[in-house]
This record gives C-alpha cells, sequence and structure tokens, in this order.
C-alpha cells in the first residue's frame, strides 16, 4: 500500500514528521514528491518492510542512522548520505554528496554516478553488520580515511584512467585500520596513498566476495554485470591496527584548533519526568552493579520509588524514552520496583529547626522527607488515621500495592517524622501551629468534590468517598447499571472497585466531556471488557434514576444508572487565617503558591493539590521544591528552580541491536542494557579507544586529555553514542 507525500513548500521537519507517522501507520511503501532540499529524509527508520521512494534532490543527512528500511531516491543525493546508518539499503539514482556513510556500522548504500570526497571516513563493523558502500563512478579525495571496517567498491564503470580515487597527496585510505577498499581498471599512482594503506591486487577469492554487491548495483541501475567484473581490481587494505601510533606523538602539525570535553545534559526521559529523576543516571548505576547508589539516586529526588516509579506514574519518561524510536522504551518501572531493599535514606542529625506539615498525601509526605533528611524536627498532621492521602485512601489495590506503599512510608518513620494521625486541623491549631514553629507547610489534598451545578447534581456520589470507603472496606450498596463521570486514572480504580462490587462491565457507562486522560492501555482493557466510554458528552440533569447528558451533535440521550463521579474536587481550607483564604480562588484552589509554595504569609507555604489538582508525581515535585525552598530560606539563602535542559536528538548517534526487541525476549534484570544513555557518560570507554593519538585517558570516573597529542579531530566526539563528549574551542 502506497503513503503519498507530497514535499512542495514543506518543512524538513515537517516531512520528516509526516514520513514518521506513514510509517507508524504500517503503509510499506511510502513516495515523497517534489522534494527540494529538506534534510533528514529517512532519518532513523527501522521498518525492514518499508521502502522510502524519494523524488528529487533531498537535502544533507539523508538516512541518517536508518534502521532497516530501504530508501530510493531518483535524482542526485547531497552531502552526508547514510551518515551512522545502522542497516537497510540506500540507492541513489545520480551522483552522490561529499562525506557519505561517514560513520557508516552496517547497511549497503548503492550510487549510480560519481561521488564527492570524504566517503566512507570512519565506517566501522558494528557485531555482526559490515558496511557496503557501491559507487559507480569516481570519488574524491580522502576515500576511507580512517575506515576502520566495511567493504567500498568503486566500480569505475567509465573506466577513467585519472582522478578515479581524487588527486591528492597521500589522501587515500589516510588512517586505515580496518575493512577494505576496491577499485575497478585503474593504475593507482603510488604518491596517492595515504599513511597505513597498502595496495595488493585483488584475489579471484576477493572478486567472488563482492561479486554480489556489483551484482546488486547492477539490478538497481539496469547495468550489465558481466563486463564490469571482467576488468582488473586493485585491493587497499590497512597495513596495520593503528597506523598513527607512534606518527602522532609528540605532536602532529594538523590541529583543528579544537579540544573534547565533557557535557553532560539531561536525557530525554529525565527531562519529561515530572519530578526530575535523572533516570539515564540510574540506569548507568546498574549498569555497573551499583544498586545501592541508583536506589539512592531515586531517593533524592522522591520518597515514593516502589509506590510512584515502580507502579502508579504515568510513565512520561518512557514515552520520551530514545530507545522507544528503535523498538520499545526501557521499562524503568519495572526496574524501579525490582532493586533490593536499601536502607532508609541518610539525613543530617543536626537539629535544624521546626516544621510542621498539614497533610499525609504526597505533597506533604514528600516536603516532610526532604526537610526531615536536611535535619528539620518535622510534625505531620493528618485528619484520616494512616498517612498516605490518595495513594491509601483511593487508589486500587491493583494499581498500587499496598505492601510497596509500605516500604516507602517505613522510610519516612525511619527519620524520625512524628505522626499525628486523625488530628483534624481548625483555626485555633492552625494559629498555634504558626506561632510555636519556624514553619507550617499546607499540603491538603483535594478530597472535596466539585460537582456542575446542574439540576439534581445532590444525587451524584462522590467517586473519592466512594472509593475511600471501598478501600477501607465499608459495605457499599450500588446497583446496576451504572453510570461513571469522567474518566481520568480516579475513574479506572472506580471500575475495578465496581467490579469486585459485582457489577459486570456491560452494566457501566463512562462518560467524559473530552478524550479520556486514563492510560490508554488500562482503558482498553475496560473496552475489551464491555465497558462503554463515551465522550464528548456534558451533564444536564440529574434524576433518581439515571442522568441526561448533551453529546456533541446537540442531541440530549438519556442514560440510566446511578452516577458517581470522578471528576474534578476541591481541597478543604477552612482553617487558614483571613488573609490567606482571600487568596482562594473561586474553586477554593491556593493560585499564588506556584511550584514552591509562597503565600503572603513568611511562615506558611501551601504545595500539592491545594495549589491546583495534577498527578501523584506533581504533588511529589512540588513538595520537594517547597521543601528545598523553605531550607534555603531559614538558611539564609536565595532559592532559584534548577533548570533541566535535555539533550538535543541531532546530538545523539542512535544505535540499535541486530535485531529489534521485543519485550517478552529481554529479561527485566537485562533490560539497562537498552538504555542509550542518552546525555550521560556511562565510561563505555569507546571514546578512549577510538582516539587514533590515545591522547583520552580516564581514571576512575574522570576523564583527561593530553594537548600535546590531541589535535581536535572530534573522532572520540563521534564515538560517543550518548552525545556527551563535545568539541569546543582549544583553550
Amino acid at each position: 500500500m502506497i503513503y503519498i507525500i507530497d514535499a512542495d513548500g514543506v518543512c524538513y521537519r515537517d516531512l520528516n514528521e509526516k514520513i514518521r507517522d506513514a510509517a507508524n501507520k504500517a503503509f510499506n511503501h511510502i513516495l515523497v514528491n517534489n522534494v527540494r532540499g529538506q534534510r533528514y529524509l529517512g532519518a532513523g527508520l527501522t521498518k525492514t518492510d518499508l521502502q522510502l521512494e524519494i523524488n528529487g534532490v533531498p537535502g544533507e543527512d539523508l538516512a541518517f542512522c536508518l534502521g532497516g528500511s530501504k530508501v530510493v531516491v531518483k535524482g542526485h543525493s547531497q552531502n552526508a548520505v547514510a551518515n551512522t546508518m545502522n542497516s537497510g539499503t540506500v540507492v541513489i539514482h545520480g551522483l552522490g554528496g561529499d562525506a557519505l556513510a561517514y560513520g557508516m556500522r552496517g547497511g549497503k548504500l548503492f550510487i549510480r554516478d560519481n561521488a564527492g570526497y570524504r566517503v566512507g571516513i570512519h565506517m566501522k563493523e558494528f557485531k555482526e553488520r559490515k558496511p557496503a558502500v557501491i559507487i559507480g563512478g569516481t570519488t574524491g579525495d580522502f576515500l576511507g580515511e580512517y575506515m576502520a571496517g566495511g567493504t567500498i567498491i568503486v566500480l569505475n564503470r567509465n573506466n577513467q584512467t585519472a582522478n578515479v580515487a581524487g588527486q591528492a597527496d597521500k589522501t587515500l585510505a589516510t588512517g586505515i585500520h580496518g575493512g577494505e577498499i576496491y577499485i575497478f581498471n585503474y593504475e593507482l599512482p603510488d604518491y596517492m596513498k595515504g599513511i597505513g594503506a597498502i595496495k595488493t591486487r585483488a584475489t579471484k577469492t576477493d572478486l567472488e566476495r563482492i561479486r554480489p554487491f556489483v551484482e546488486e548495483y547492477c539490478n538497481h541501475f539496469q547495468f550489465d554485470s558481466t563486463p564490469l567484473l571482467q576488468r582488473d581490481l586493485i585491493k587497499i587494505i590497512p597495513a596495520g591496527s593503528r597506523p598513527f601510533s607512534g606518527f602522532y606523538i609528540p605532536s602532529y602539525p594538523i590541529d583543528t584548533g579544537k579540544m573534547p570535553a565533557q557535557k553532560e545534559m539531561a536525557s530525554p526521559c529525565e527531562a519529561a519526568c515530572p519530578v526530575g529523576i535523572p533516570t539515564g543516571r540510574f540506569l548507568g548505576h546498574i549498569r555497573h552493579g551499583e544498586y545501592k547508589e541508583a536506589a539512592a539516586l531515586i531517593d533524592d529526588h522522591t520518597p515514593f520509588r516502589y509506590s510512584n516509579c515502580g507502579f502508579i506514574c504515568n510513565y512520561r519518561c518512557m514515552a520520551s524514552c530514545s530507545r522507544g524510536k528503535v523498538d520499545f522504551p526501557v521499562r524503568t518501572s519495572e526496574l524501579a520496583r525490582s532493586l533490593p531493599g536499601t536502607a532508609s535514606p541518610t539525613k543530617n542529625e543536626q537539629v535544624r529547626g521546626e516544621i510542621a506539615v498539614i497533610g499525609a498525601g504526597p505533597a506533604g509526605l514528600s516536603s516532610a522527607y526532604f526537610l526531615a533528611r536536611r535535619g528539620y524536627k518535622v510534625s505531620i498532621f493528618e485528619a484520616e488515621k494512616h498517612p498516605g492521602g490518595k495513594m491509601y485512601q483511593v487508589i486500587s489495590r491493583e494499581r498500587l500495592p499496598l505492601k510497596d506503599l509500605e516500604k516507602d512510608l517505613h522510610n519516612l518513620f525511619d527519620l524520625g517524622i512524628k505522626f499525628n494521625l486523625g488530628e483534624k486541623i481548625d483555626r485555633n491549631k492552625f494559629d498555634q501551629l504558626i506561632n510555636n514553629m519556624d514553619h507550617v507547610i499546607v499540603a491538603v489534598g483535594a478530597h472535596q468534590p466539585f460537582l456542575p451545578p446542574v439540576k439534581g447534581n445532590d444525587l451524584i456520589r462522590g467517586g473519592l468517598d466512594f472509593l475511600k470507603q471501598f478501600n477501607l472496606g465499608e459495605k457499599i450498596t450500588i446497583k446496576p447499571p451504572v453510570v461513571v463521570i469522567g474518566c481520568g486514572d480516579a475513574a479506572l480504580d472506580g471500575l475495578e472497585a465496581l467490579d469486585k462490587l459485582a457489577i459486570k462491565p456491560e452494566q457501566i457507562t463512562v462518560l467524559d466531556i473530552q478524550a479520556p486522560s486514563a492510560r490508554a492501555s488500562e482503558l482498553q482493557k475496560w473496552l475489551n471488557a464491555g465497558v462503554k466510554i463515551l465522550y464528548p458528552f456534558f451533564l444536564e440533569e440529574v434524576d433518581l434514576n439515571g442522568i441526561y447528558a448533551r453529546g456533541s451533535d446537540g442531541q440530549t440521550t438519556y442514560f440510566p444508572g446511578e452516577a458517581v463521579a470522578f471528576i474534578n474536587e476541591t481541597p478543604g481550607l477552612d482553617f487558614l487565617t483571613p488573609d490567606l483564604s482571600n487568596s482562594l480562588n473561586s474553586r477554593g484552589f491556593f493560585d499564588p503558591a506556584g511550584l514552591i509554595g509562597i503565600t503572603s504569609h513568611p511562615k506558611v507555604s501551601i504545595t500539592g493539590d491545594a495549589s491546583g489538582l495534577g498527578l501523584v508525581a506533581d504533588s511529589i515535585y512540588k513538595g520537594r521544591l517547597c521543601a528545598e525552598r523553605i531550607d534555603a530560606t531559614l538558611s539564609g539563602h536565595k532559592y532559584k528552580v534548577e533548570e533541566i535542559t535535555s539533550i538535543s536528538s541531532f546530538d545523539l548517534h542512535l544505535y540499535t541491536n541486530a535485531k529489534n526487541n521485543k519485550p517478552e525476549q529481554i529479561p527485566i534484570r537485562d533490560e539497562y542494557q537498552r538504555c542509550l544513555h542518552c546525555g550521560v557518560c556511562i565510561r563505555c570507554d569507546e571514546c578512549i579507544e577510538a582516539c587514533p593519538r590515545e591522547a583520552r585517558v580516564r581514571e576512575n570516573k574522570e576523564f583527561s586529555i593530553d594537548l600535546e597529542k590531541c589535535g581536535g579531530c572530534g573522532t572520540c566526539a563521534y564515538a560517543c553514542k550518548g552525545g556527551v563528549v563535545r568539541m569546543v574551542p582549544r583553550e
């Protein structure tokens, strides 16, 4: 099935997005017409049954990091075709530009006519993959420079006698230390051979080895292979594995004026995490068997490693994972909860002040956790008889097993936090806390239902109250059919509860005013079971037997059944002082609080759902920032929220395994091996091994550069898959 795209006037970013969308929709032949210089076409495509056909002249970096697909260009190409290509096939029906196959590590590149200079630089073999470049005409200078593996074939099909592989002195295969180059019907002048290159006559065995490549070239461009294969053939091979080992010391006259530097940045997963957990560094610790360090890294960002990271988070980190562009995201949630038990988080034993926290939900517990670790004496006041807030009272035990929540709460108890459970705060007690404590944090959750102002709304059962009753084991009387209003994650917990109360899925209708925000996989489970999920529908009226709701077509439909609403809630803040109460908005939330909880009172902060609804992860993050800001203020320091800047995908060299993996093929204990460690150094030492001058050295976790040896060639920067090594001006 062919999908046709008109590229006329389309920006390269938008055009690539269209191509990726078509590939994701299971099209196996994508035709792009009127291409005029758009870059990166075909970059990263991995479907082995996909052909991308291009009419026109694409821009630079065609088929960058191609991972299995076929790219055919009916026209000439520009520079940097097949750079860092992993597998697949690229066919150019015309001329090739400069710097083709730079760092190519697999697949095949066919150029019908001539190619420019610097073809095949840093080509290498990766695992069992061996790249091949077949050029029908001639090439420019620096062919195969620093080549480390693979095969380059220059067919010279027009039988030129000069300038077949450039013309400059000592540029052909300079620094070659792997792979081979074949050139047909050409008497190569000795002065053109680069340092480390040896010229020999190809044998019959060599000819038979490259015959399939030549025949495939001829099939693509409809030439007769017989006369081409009958000509003389020379072969260029490396003299040794490191041709410059002695030549570069103490210095080499060529110097680019640059030097490598370590520049770690946030991985896409870290930038996407609501809590800001540096997932790449976490996986790096696991790679080196540093399990305690891995657990401590998460514990430095959240007190809920098991319950949130392991179970109830919506995993924005996995949605942003670069590995997902190859096969499927790294399963960080399973890794987080599979870590062995570790000691309680460390704390400062010197008491630095007394803090009161009102509310033992995710935000309040998070604030208490980070302040207690900094040495503050923390007292929590919670109206319910068990800490955890919505995590304990509302979220289903299927989504969050109680034993895993208890593991996280145990760490909080070990920090010496005083829990005053079953103690509801009123105005008098609030005033006492302000007077007696160094600071008071208001982190009450939003537990009061906010029902739409329609006739009969008092007949709607509040979803959170329903779930609290269910989780506490209280008797609940509810009969089918049931109409669930709202379709977020809380509604999923409600469906679990209804199922256990013997309400059959086909007896449940879910209505929402927008596309459901709950997890797609969980929604699909309930749809498959028979639950009807309808949207958009707007509530109009409720009676004893059902509800009236208006659809997008303007028609009102009656849905029989008891209504249970899992929509917005508001916090209970009736104990606040008048000046703080005046800052509440019309829905009862504290708007000015922001992420760090500042209020008009210097000793009061408001955080969590009280300052706006969000995910549990959002509340954890707010609680942590609130604690950090209070600590800075009480310590006399200025506080600023640290900004996270993610590494660009263009700075990465994404790579794949020999074949794409499926989840069932990878044991969770080995999952860390699939991480591409974007922006993070994992001490793989590939930058050290790639350096032609042996100028780069690592001692433990520290890298150093011998600037007398380093010429600033950038080989180490290219070798770094995570984009950590960057070339900067030499100081």
